[in-house]
Formats: C-alpha cells, structure tokens, sequence
C-alpha cells in the first residue's frame, strides 16, 4: 500500500521538461557505485525547493536522480543525495552541504562511508551556471560545513 502510494506520488512529479540546468557526474572509486551514478542529468522535478536531476539512462530498470532534502528529519538527514527515488530508503551518495546546487566535491560513497576524493558533479546551465551570489553562498556553506566536521572530529578523538 505505501509502495503504491510512493508510486502515485512519482507519477505526479513527471517530467517538467524544465529547461534549466544539467548536471555531469564523474569519477567514483567504488565500481558498483560508480556504475550506477556516472553520467548526464537533466533537470527532472523539484523537492524542498530544489532541483531534482535525473539520469539520461536507466541504470536496471531504475532511475537514479540527485536531489535535495532538507532538514525536516534532522540535520544528518539535510544534503543532496543519490538515489532512485526521492526521500526513498535506498541510496548511493550523500553530501551534507546546504547549497542551491548539488556540490562539485565532498561525496560519501557508500552515503555513510569516506568522501571519494575522486567523485565529482559539474553543473551546467542554460544560464552559464550560479549567480555570483550563488557561488558565494555555497562556498561560505561549505566553509561552514568543513568548520562543523572538523569540530565533530576533534569530539570524536577526545572520547
């Protein structure tokens, strides 16, 4: 029953031949992952106010979409995901940068594994891609976020 209601839920966020922005995804050292994830995106729908990008190939009969999700469920749970469905259970990687657009650098590969040094997201956009303020924005989140590990970091190390 829930399946079907999830199912329900994706027919209502088809395709919004958006012409916005695409995204390019490359590297990964985990081969299963890497499989699954590398490729082009299109602008697909919108969660939380974001950009959902999807795949332009099915990857086992399964979408894989990057999206947002914010922080209704908690702050472990706010950053930009890779998935097959939106808010779903299954996933391939995370980010925990609050941005406008999925970040270029800083995936989780598995989601709750080591950052993949190697794992990139380029975005592109009919526009040329984010406003200066965009940029500034999201590197002033990502100093933040690296600020919030390392503290996290030097808590774990002195347990």
């Amino acid at each position: 029953q829930q399946q079907a209601a999830q199912q329900q839920q994706a027919a209502q966020q088809q395709p919004q031949a958006a012409g916005g922005s695409g995204l390019s995804v490359q590297g990964c050292q985990n081969a299963t992952v890497g499989n699954i994830v590398r490729g082009t995106y299109s602008q697909y729908s919108e969660n939380h106010q974001q950009a959902v990008y999807r795949r332009s190939e099915q990857v086992n009969g399964l979408d894989v979409l990057v999206y947002y999700w914010d922080d209704r469920d908690g702050p472990n749970f706010c950053g930009w995901w890779f998935g097959p469905k939106v808010g779903g259970d299954q996933v391939w990687a995370y980010n925990s940068e609050r941005s406008m657009t999925p970040p270029s650098t800083g995936w989780r590969v598995p989601y709750d594994g080591p950052v993949d040094g190697t794992f990139s997201v380029n975005v592109s956009g009919a526009d040329g891609g984010a406003s200066p303020q965009q940029q500034a924005y999201a590197q002033q989140q990502h100093a933040q976020q690296q600020q919030q590990q390392q503290l996290l970091q030097q808590q774990q190390m002195q347990q």
